[in-house]
């Protein structure tokens, strides 16, 4: 992506590939738009199996409680993220290990074992291999940037 960014818009490439969108075009738009609501669903997909699992501990399925449960929970998330000094180097370590992992090096290697496909060595092996391999390249090199940021700003 950064070699298709560099060889699109030169040496004047800004660091977010939405930043390098025209304002002007209504396919630009959208695709801001999209990128800007992303988080927000992510939040709130992520956030549902602890408040499912709150909600069963507890055993009050009222509408006020669940209601201000979830509140309490966003708050609270807010409250850490504004807390910390380096949030973000923690969830970008949180990222590139955990979520490399479960998207990438697991599910490939979950479908090997399912469909038995690794006892019949041939290009689907090889292709999965190679996907296993640069998923856990992207895990390695991540985490160690992640690692050397977080020591930096300590």
């Amino acid at each position: 992506m950064a070699v298709v960014g560099y060889l699109m818009f030169g040496s004047h490439v800004e660091s977010q590939i939405t930043l390098n969108l025209p304002t002007d075009k209504i396919s630009s738009r959208v695709a801001i738009y999209t990128t800007l609501v992303n988080p927000i669903a992510k939040y709130a997909l992520m956030v549902t199996p602890i408040v499912n699992a709150i909600e069963e501990k507890f055993q009050c399925n009222t509408r006020k409680f669940r209601l201000l449960m979830r509140t309490t929970l966003v708050i609270s998330t807010v409250v850490v993220a504004l807390a910390l000094p380096f949030f973000g180097y923690l969830m970008s370590l949180v990222g590139a290990f955990i979520g490399v992992t479960t998207s990438i090096i697991l599910p490939s290697l979950c479908y090997l074992k399912i469909s038995d496909t690794y006892k019949k060595f041939g290009y689907e092996v090889v292709l999965i291999g190679f996907i296993v391999f640069i998923g856990i390249l992207v895990a390695v090199v991540g985490t160690y940037t992640s690692l050397t940021d977080i020591a930096r700003n300590i």
